[in-house]
């Protein structure tokens, strides 16, 4: 037990039903609970302990402040066993087996935790993610394509959108029915996985629509991207059809930045600019895509 005006935990690694938890222990100052709400979003925690040593409306206010800024972060608040068999002259041998009984509860507590998170994490991964191909969905991309750009801005790092739709999705739709449509897109997307890094952002906008965003590093341009694309797409085509996407590529200055709905904007731009002139052509019974060379073009200035 620490004083009242600083939290207690265990610190160091406790096993729970073979999960291993990282119990890290935070000194509070009562008086300052902006800094503790700093000092928690900064750890990023799965679960907030709340020690019962606190003063019963500091605890309170944590909860408060915590649900407003935090809304996903469990917070369980400890039992004081000790506290209260002391108060009533309980031996030590009692006040020891009271406190591993607190201990038990706890476990349970965390353990019930534990599952609630899982399932939450489900439903967001249900809620972010697109159904048939495992990218983020509309709503994720734009939620960490914000996010991504902010941070590109503060840092000074060039990014690169690119903008992509199946060719001839339709004509695929039409001649050999919406289940080998599907099967494109699941190709194309796997594709797409194959060609960016785990830690760019990828998604299906809608129907054959494809968006990523990269950061722009040297030796891996645009162009080279693109081209690393048509050779993951040339080996994953149907024997009935040739898969292809149509490209079109905006950089992010963050010397000029824009918004992410105006990158969106400059990159399906430079798509239909492509479209009009590399049009896919039927050869045979099958259709033949042809992916374009992808166009960069620079952000729009003010006036421009």
């Amino acid at each position: 037990m620490d004083s009242r005006e600083n939290s207690w935990f265990l610190h160091g690694h406790e096993s729970l039903d073979c999960h291993v938890l990282d119990v890290k222990g935070l000194g509070v100052n009562m008086e300052d609970s902006e800094r503790a709400l700093r000092l928690i979003a900064e750890k990023s925690p799965d679960v907030l302990l709340l020690d019962s040593t606190l003063a019963r409306n500091f605890s309170l206010c944590m909860v408060i402040q915590v649900r407003d800024k935090m809304p996903t972060l469990p917070v369980v608040l400890l039992p004081d066993i000790r506290s209260a068999l002391e108060a009533r002259g309980s031996s030590r041998e009692q006040i020891l087996d009271s406190a591993l009984m607190a201990s038990d509860a706890i476990t349970r507590a965390l353990r019930f935790t534990h599952g609630q998170l899982g399932l939450q994490h489900a439903l967001l991964q249900m809620l972010l993610r697109d159904d048939l191909t495992g990218l983020h969905n509309r709503r994720g991309f734009m939620a960490l394509a914000t996010r991504h750009l902010r941070c590109a801005s503060d840092m000074g790092q060039p990014m690169v959108m690119f903008f992509a739709d199946v060719d001839g999705l339709k004509a695929i739709n039409d001649r050999f029915g919406h289940g080998e449509g599907d099967r494109a897109l699941e190709r194309a997307a796997a594709c797409i996985k194959q060609t960016f890094r785990k830690f760019d952002l990828t998604a299906r906008l809608s129907g054959d629509e494809f968006v990523a965003l990269a950061v722009e590093v040297p030796g891996r341009s645009p162009a080279a991207i693109c081209r690393r694309l048509q050779s993951k797409l040339a080996h994953c085509s149907s024997t009935e059809y040739k898969l292809s996407l149509s490209v079109g590529v905006a950089r992010f200055d963050p010397a000029s930045p824009v918004t992410l709905q105006e990158l969106m904007r400059q990159a399906d731009v430079a798509l239909y600019r492509d479209k009009r002139r590399d049009r896919w052509v039927s050869d045979g019974p099958a259709p033949i895509l042809h992916i374009p060379h992808a166009k960069v073009i620079q952000p729009a200035t003010p006036g421009g």
